[in-house]
């Protein structure tokens, strides 16, 4: 799929939110990047399509403190972050349809249809009240910045400790679970984990003979 960094600060769910978020946008500044991103309570999965040097592209002012509020916001404008709320506002608001009783749209659809929106109210209409409201409801509800902000310092403060990995490790793996959520029917997801879990009890090799 491409190459994976699934990182543990173990700092809640709206934590892992913006640093995952923060981090995307600062590696991007050094060259065009685009991640996939995904958060649980106890850490984050950044996913590049392109090829990176984890162990390097860690290594610098990655987890500064610094402008870290206006980074965040930036990384608003350019991330997932502001994009997920507006898909939930724009189902509310009525702007995509989700489908008549019997026949909703998938998941994919119904994404596809409000990304188009964002992505157009974003190069032409930067003022749109639903792209703001999006915007506001992430820093007011998603983000907490007072505890990414004690996160940034603590990892400062500690040797970070990296390991390449063949396969999902027991953490990662309901990271993989929670970036296939938003892209795969439940039936399809299902599928996906059950092959998963096949794949890992394999490479485990068999159980020993009591």
């Amino acid at each position: 799929e491409g190459w994976h960094l699934f990182l543990y600060p173990f700092a809640g769910r709206h934590v892992h939110l913006g640093l995952g978020s923060l981090l995307a946008w600062r590696l991007s500044r050094h060259r065009p990047l685009t991640f996939s991103i995904a958060v649980n309570d106890y850490g984050l999965e950044l996913l590049s399509a392109s090829e990176i040097d984890w162990v390097q592209a860690l290594q610098g002012d990655l987890f500064s403190e610094t402008d870290l509020l206006a980074d965040i916001i930036a990384s608003l404008n350019a991330g997932e972050l502001a994009l997920r709320r507006f898909r939930e506002i724009a189902r509310i608001s009525g702007l995509v349809f989700s489908g008549y009783p019997g026949a909703a749209k998938s998941n994919r659809q119904l994404q596809a249809s409000s990304g188009l929106f964002f992505e157009v109210f974003k190069q032409y209409d930067a003022q749109n009240m639903l792209l703001t409201q999006a915007e506001q409801e992430v820093l007011r509800q998603e983000l907490d910045l007072q505890r990414l902000e004690l996160t940034l310092r603590q990892i400062n403060s500690r040797r970070l400790d990296l390991h390449a990995i063949k396969r999902a490790t027991p953490l990662a793996f309901p990271l993989l679970v929670e970036r296939f959520r938003e892209s795969l029917s439940s039936e399809k997801l299902a599928d996906r984990i059950a092959r998963m879990v096949r794949d890992l009890e394999k490479a485990a090799g068999p159980e020993p003979e009591q």
